[in-house]
């Protein structure tokens, strides 16, 4: 018992090949799905699927900051002196706006599609490929988006407009050229020159697409990244179902967003110009005042240049002092004289320096110092009385008189000339003193001045910049790689779609399988068996396709007949008793197949040549002497009841099959258990089992009715049928606390009505 149970805890441990196993009995159902799935795959890609081609380009932005030089008045950044800045991340943003994407749409007019009729699919058509241009009115109160209209070119002049609005039909003949107005909208049509378009018979129409969600639906499929971390590459990709349109929408954007860069910056520059101008008029009146203001001080001033008249101021300061130190000198010089000729003193001469530049006083000291000399050389020789040195003295004292006259006179205009040549010198030190006020004012209204001349000049450059600018407009944007589109569509991809179909083809029945086991309560196969019973598996019979349900004779070679032989093995091979020689055969319930089951047991036996019995012992629904043409009456009830009644007067035997004997229901009777319980089964069972080598009961399901259990104490061995995707697997927790308990001897668990391919061949082995 602890090796059962021990058996059936391990088996309930499921392993990948179980899994398998399990999964690839169905293994036409995954075929199936395969090609299913790989079939609706390939009429997706024929004529579903919209075939895309990437379609990458690149440039080259070169990144410049908000100013070109740290130097430069960073003032003006934001007024556009200096150009303005580009980075990667911003310049990224604008190729994927809207705004770009609208010019774009409207500068090819992608805003109208046009398509060819087919029989399956209506294939786009673009480029030469479309025989006419439309130019649609947006301005329109209504349009009809996604209409089709048909168009069909009647002549070289004249063309039809055909389509089915608010369900009426609209029919219409126009002139390329003409403003058609339709109630799906106004367009004008014109003929194209040079198209290589070809009608053969395919209708073409168009569709007005609403131009906003055209837009969102182009930026969609665009992508802008950046070639490498840091650099200034962007990579633009685009996904087109037409390699022409595609590529023309990618050059498209470039042009679009170039041209809206260098109108931007032409804007700043206009701007820019303007405001110049109007600071350049003001400045000029500034500059003019400020150069009045000049005028004005130096004018005032009596100044021309603070600097040279500040020299010149100096050199007459000093030649003046140096006049007024020469007037003193000879001031004291007469001075002196004039104080010798007062003390009386008549011997000294005079020198003949104080007469300076006049040339009477010269004369005069020069006739006095002779007298002089005259007189003192006579006075050596002659007395004083002499009338000559009397003379002498007379003449001396007159020129004396005159020279001192002379002296004081002199002294006099040297005096009035000192003074006037000092208060010059005054008048010269008071303009040296101011210099250095003039000298500050002067040099306030010149930087003034400067300053101004200089943002003057500085903007007159910037002007001549910005006009250079405009002139000659150079885009930071270079095209590194033109639009172009792969060889090869990178969607549908084939190779994805396939596999993923297959990967789908095998998941919807996997799933459908999983489901599918998930809800089955029901035991379907001779593994699931062996891993939910705990009592050994005796092993399967078969589905026999025979009409005749004893199919188990000793002349027959179908798959059902060779596993009731081998059944036979199993027994002997399980059997805890030397002759296991009673057998039990029960099931649950009602139509599990246990009358078929003892039925084919018993040919089975008796054509091994063993002496068989087989009793119908089901006594509420009889159902097996009718498989062998017999009736049920008299049998057991009859035995039971009819205490006088022989055992050979119930026993049946079939004629056709050798060795088998046949018992019996016997007449219906209401209170079937007593009669289980009766003492004349004993009686019965005891004579049988003297009688005959094999004794195979057919009772009553147990999972109704206890019939069984009461014939628990006469029987070796229980079979206990199990019928595959009838018996539920709630059903083996019966068995399983039968088994447990011992309520049934030696029970063994028989798996029925199998499928043939599945539990044929001779290698079946029991198991424990």
């Amino acid at each position: 018992m602890i090796e059962s149970t021990n058996r059936f805890i391990n088996s309930e441990e499921k392993n990948i090949g179980d899994i398998l196993k399990n999964y690839l009995k169905y293994w036409p159902l995954f075929v199936v799905g395969i090609i299913l799935c790989l079939s609706a795959i390939f009429l997706y890609i024929r004529y579903k699927a919209d075939t895309n081609y990437a379609i990458s380009s690149t440039i080259f932005i070169k990144e410049t900051t908000a100013g070109q030089s740290v130097n430069e008045n960073q003032g003006f950044n934001n007024l556009g002196l200096i150009k303005t800045s580009h980075s990667i991340e911003d310049e990224m943003g604008i190729l994927q706006s809207s705004g770009i994407m609208e010019k774009v749409i409207s500068k090819l007019n992608l805003n109208v599609a046009y398509f060819v009729e087919g029989k399956i699919r209506d294939v786009e058509i673009y480029g030469d490929d479309v025989p006419v241009n439309i130019l649609v009115d947006e301005t329109s109160e209504y349009l009809a988006f996604d209409l089709p209209v048909y168009i069909k070119i009647l002549t070289e002049d004249t063309y039809e407009l055909k389509t089915e609005f608010q369900d009426k039909t609209i029919k219409s003949v126009h002139k390329f050229g003409d403003l058609v107005s339709e109630p799906f909208g106004t367009v004008t049509i014109t003929k194209k020159e040079n198209t290589t378009f070809l009608e053969e018979g395919k209708p073409v129409y168009f569709l007005i697409k609403n131009k906003d969600r055209l837009v969102i639906y182009f930026l969609g499929r665009l992508g802008v990244v950046t070639s490498n971390k840091g650099g200034n590459l962007l990579n633009i990709s685009f996904l087109s179902s037409s390699k022409q349109k595609g590529e023309d929408i990618v050059a498209g954007l470039i042009e679009t967003y170039v041209e809206e860069t260098i109108k931007y910056e032409n804007e700043i520059a206009e701007n820019t110009i303007q405001m110049i101008d109007d600071r350049l008029t003001k400045l000029s009146s500034e500059i003019e005042g400020v150069e009045s203001n000049v005028e004005n001080f130096k004018s005032r001033n009596v100044i021309t240049d603070v600097a040279s008249n500040a020299n010149s101021y100096i050199g007459q300061a000093n030649d003046y002092k140096n006049r007024i130190s020469d007037y003193q000198s000879q001031i004291n010089v007469l001075g002196y004289v004039e104080e010798s000729f007062n003390s009386g003193s008549t011997d000294a001469s005079i020198s003949s320096s104080i007469a300076m530049n006049d040339g009477a006083l010269s004369n005069m000291v020069s006739t006095y110092n002779e007298a002089l000399i005259e007189k003192k050389r006579l006075s050596q020789s002659t007395p004083s009385s002499n009338p000559i040195i009397v003379d002498l003295d007379t003449t001396l004292n007159n020129l004396r008189s005159s020279i001192l006259q002379n002296v004081r006179s002199t002294k006099n205009g040297l005096l009035i000339a000192q003074r006037n040549l000092q208060s010059n010198a005054n008048k010269y030190q008071a303009q040296i003193a101011r210099v250095p006020s003039m000298e500050r004012k002067l040099l306030d209204i010149s930087r003034e001045q400067s300053t101004k001349e200089g943002l003057f000049l500085y903007l007159l450059q910037k002007r001549e910049e910005e006009v250079l600018s405009m002139a000659a407009p150079v885009s930071a944007t270079r095209i590194v790689s033109l639009p172009k589109a792969g060889l090869y569509p990178v969607s549908p991809n084939k190779i994805s779609l396939y596999l993923g179909g297959i990967m789908l083809g095998l998941f919807l029945p996997f799933c459908f399988v999983f489901t599918k086991e998930m809800l089955n309560n029901k035991v379907s196969s001779l593994d699931e068996l062996t891993k939910l019973s705990m009592a050994p598996v005796l092993g399967e019979i078969s589905k026999s396709k025979s009409k005749n349900r004893l199919v188990a004779s000793e002349r027959e070679r179908t798959p059902t007949a060779e596993l009731f032989r081998l059944l036979r093995f199993n027994l002997e091979y399980l059997k805890k008793t030397d002759k296991n020689q009673t057998l039990l055969v029960t099931s649950t319930v009602k139509g599990e197949g246990k009358t078929f089951v003892a039925a084919n047991l018993a040919v089975s036996l008796a054509a091994a040549g063993e002496k068989v019995v087989l009793i119908s012992f089901d006594l509420r629904e009889p159902a097996l002497m009718p498989l062998f043409g017999l009736t049920e009456k008299p049998g057991l009830t009859d035995f039971i009841v009819k205490k006088g009644m022989l055992l050979n007067e119930i026993i049946q035997i079939n004629k056709d099959i050798e060795n088998l004997s046949l018992i019996g229901a016997g007449i219906p009777m209401i209170e079937v258990g007593k009669l289980i319980l009766n003492e004349r089964i004993e009686v019965l069972l005891g004579k049988l089992k003297e009688d005959y080598d094999r004794i195979i009961i057919d009772t009553a399901p147990i999972g109704k009715v206890s019939d069984g259990f009461a014939l628990n104490s006469y029987i070796d061995s229980t079979i206990y049928v199990v019928r595959q995707g009838v018996s539920k697997k709630e059903y083996l927790k019966s068995l399983n606390n039968i088994y447990q308990h011992d309520k049934l001897r030696n029970t063994m668990v028989l798996l029925n009505d199998t499928t043939a391919g599945q539990s044929y061949g001779y290698g079946n082995k029991p198991n424990y």
